[in-house]
C-alpha cells in the first residue's frame, strides 16, 4: 500500500477518499476532485498495472480487507465519503462487505453500471484486463438477463497511460477508433470505458462517437455521493 496523497484543495465543502489501484489513477481521481473544487486525499493499493493485475488476482477476502483498511487510513485523515476510483478493484472485492464495514460512505463504479442495465441492452465494454470485464459483465447481466456485452481488456493500453503516450496516439496505435465503428455494426449503444486510466483519451474517442454513447463513471460516482451526502455538493 502506498502513501497518502491529496490534492491541495483548501476550501472544500468536504474531503473524499480516493482509493485506486496504481499511483496513477489515484491521481486521476485526484485531479478529477480538484477540478471541482473538492479537496481529495488518495491512496493506491499498487505501484503499476501489473502488480495490480496479480492483486486482482489473490483471494478475495485478502483484498477487501486490504480495502476496508485504506478506507480506514482515508478516513483518519480526514476524508469524509470515498470513492473506489478503480474499476477492477470494485469488481475484484466484496463491496458489500466494504461498505457494510467502513465508517464512511463508499460509492463504486460498479453502482453506476447497475443504473445503466435497464436503459441498454447491448453494451461495448473497454476494461484494464479480463478479470475486470468478466466482473463488471456479470454485475450487467444479474441486473438485465436479456443484455449482450462484447467486452475487450487490454493491459497494454493502461501501460501506455502510465508512460505517458498521447491520447492521440493511444487512439491510434490500439485502433480504438476502428473498434467503436466495429461495435456499432454489431449494434452496441453504449461503450462503458471500464478503466479509471481511460478517463486520459475520452476527449479524444469522443470525437469518433458517432452513433454510440461513451460512458465513464467518474461523474455519475460524485453525484451519487453529493446526493447521499449534501455537503459534498
Amino acid at each position: 500500500m502506498t502513501v497518502l496523497t491529496d490534492n491541495a484543495i483548501e476550501k472544500s465543502s468536504m474531503t473524499i477518499g480516493v482509493v485506486a489501484g496504481t499511483p496513477t489513477d489515484t491521481r486521476f481521481g485526484l485531479d478529477f476532485l480538484a477540478a471541482r473544487q473538492l479537496r481529495g486525499v488518495g491512496m493506491s493499493l499498487s505501484t503499476s498495472p501489473q502488480e495490480q493485475t496479480q492483486l486482482q488476482a489473490l483471494e478475495r477476502g485478502a483484498l477487501t480487507q486490504q480495502l476496508i483498511e485504506a478506507i480506514e487510513q482515508l478516513h483518519q485523515a480526514g476524508a469524509e465519503a470515498a470513492m473506489i476510483y478503480c474499476n477492477s478493484l470494485s469488481g475484484a472485492v466484496d463491496m458489500e462487505a466494504v461498505k457494510a464495514t467502513s465508517p464512511i460512505e463508499v460509492v463504486s463504479p460498479l453502482e453506476v453500471y447497475a443504473e445503466l442495465t435497464q436503459r441498454y441492452r447491448n453494451f461495448g465494454l473497454l476494461a484494464a484486463n479480463c478479470q475486470s470485464c468478466a466482473n463488471i459483465e456479470r454485475e450487467i447481466l444479474e441486473r438485465n438477463t436479456t443484455a449482450k456485452v462484447i467486452g475487450i481488456g487490454n493491459l497494454q493500453i493502461v501501460e501506455d497511460i502510465e508512460d505517458g503516450l498521447a491520447a492521440e496516439m493511444i487512439v491510434r496505435q490500439h485502433a480504438l477508433d476502428d473498434l467503436v465503428a466495429a461495435l456499432v455494426k454489431s449494434g452496441v449503444q453504449i461503450l462503458i470505458l471500464g478503466c479509471t486510466h481511460f478517463d486520459y483519451f475520452y476527449q479524444e474517442l469522443l470525437a469518433h462517437c458517432d452513433g454510440i454513447r461513451l460512458f465513464l463513471p467518474s461523474e455519475r460516482m460524485l453525484q451519487l455521493l453529493q446526493e447521499r451526502l449534501p455537503q459534498a455538493a
